[in-house]
């Protein structure tokens, strides 16, 4: 009786260890069930992100404004075309202020005396591309880049006086981020990384003759599906 009953036991526990480890077991009534080593079914399709934006001036756009931009989000979507690949599109939009106190403006035509601002403001969209070194693991760093036409607003404002520029221009846009889920079985997370916008503009009255840029920051939320 009690070499029976041992039997059993272990039978019993060869049967748990071989569900738990996933070996495939047969029986004459039941399908036979398979797995398989490669984790690539668990990847999501893509990523939905929206991002809050916090802006630096760097170059020439520090000449023309040095504060810091507060006011930025984007929205982006991806989607994987191989294991470490995506392309998407985005939009998104930024803007930059900055109040000097009352003074004096001289040029070769006179003298302005008042309170002076600078604003910058772009509306910008196209594509992307991105890439995942490590498409599996739970934190998954990128690198990747955006194109696309932006149209932007410049304007300087002494006293009563206002000059302003409005124009379509290109935008490259290389990024470094990551993506951390809230959770090991969530689809959800921390999108968060350092964008640097290189944007294709020429005016000399606004003191730009080789191109404006600035860095964001970005911080969000990001959606697998």
């Amino acid at each position: 009786m009690n070499k029976n009953i041992f039997i059993s036991i272990a039978f019993s526990l060869i049967g748990l260890f071989a569900m738990a480890d996933g070996i495939v077991t047969n029986t004459t009534n039941s399908p036979k069930s398979y797995t398989s080593d490669n984790e690539d079914f668990l990847l999501p399709s893509g990523y939905f992100n929206i991002n809050y934006n916090l802006g630096f001036t760097s170059g020439r756009m520090s000449d023309f404004i040095k504060d810091n931009s507060y006011r930025g989000f984007n929205i982006d979507g991806r989607k994987f075309i191989s294991n470490n690949f995506t392309v998407g599109g985005y939009m998104g939009w930024t803007g930059f202020y900055q109040k000097y106190p009352r003074k004096t403006f001289i040029n070769e035509n006179g003298s302005i005396t008042g309170v002076a601002s600078s604003t910058y403001y772009n509306f910008n969209m196209g594509v992307n591309a991105h890439y995942y070194p490590f498409p599996s693991g739970r934190i998954k760093p990128y690198a990747g880049v955006n194109l696309g036409p932006v149209y932007q607003t410049l304007a300087v404002q002494v006293g009563r006086y206002y000059i302003e520029d409005k124009n379509w221009q290109f935008q490259f846009a290389p990024e470094l981020g990551v993506f951390i889920p809230f959770g090991p079985d969530s689809d959800a997370g921390v999108n968060t990384g350092i964008r640097y916008n290189l944007i294709s503009y020429q005016n000399t009255n606004f003191g730009f003759d080789n191109g404006l840029s600035y860095f964001q920051w970005f911080l969000g939320l990001s959606f697998e599906y």
